[in-house]
């Protein structure tokens, strides 16, 4: 992963470019489907608040990992960088997905506001919206 440590220390400040990598990274390791390397991004301690539910700590979050990327037959994530601004990180992410549940494509836009630390997530906040593709 990207070493931030030299960003937070105030030693230079984070780059767009940076930053776009380390999402690029981010994006990589989910697509992996492992929930281990995904549980690997975050911190000990992070929050995830995904709407429907908010979660404290890597333990709290590592069975929703689990669960929702063990679903997952077709995975394609992109995050494009939207805003940068100390530690937060606010990204578009689009997602296009299958599932043995939802075999039809499927599409997934969110808005992620990203607290990170130490090159981790410390806090996920996630609004997002899904649909299933039009094309017959």
């Amino acid at each position: 992963m990207t070493n931030w440590s030299s960003f937070q220390k105030g030693r230079s400040a984070l780059d767009a470019e940076t930053a776009q990598r380390w999402l690029d990274q981010v994006s990589a390791t989910c697509s992996t489907l492992n929930p281990e390397l995904i549980a690997d991004l975050f911190t000990d301690d992070a929050i995830a608040d995904l709407g429907e539910v908010v979660v404290t700590g890597k333990e709290q979050l590592r069975p929703l990992i689990r669960q929702r990327y063990s679903k997952y037959t077709y995975f394609d994530l992109k995050k494009q960088l939207r805003v940068l601004s100390g530690d937060l990180v606010v990204c578009d992410a689009r997602l296009r997905w299958t599932s043995a549940e939802q075999p039809r494509l499927q599409h997934t836009r969110a808005i992620e506001i990203l607290q990170v630390r130490d090159g981790r997530i410390a806090r996920w906040d996630n609004a997002f919206v899904s649909w299933a593709d039009t094309a017959a």
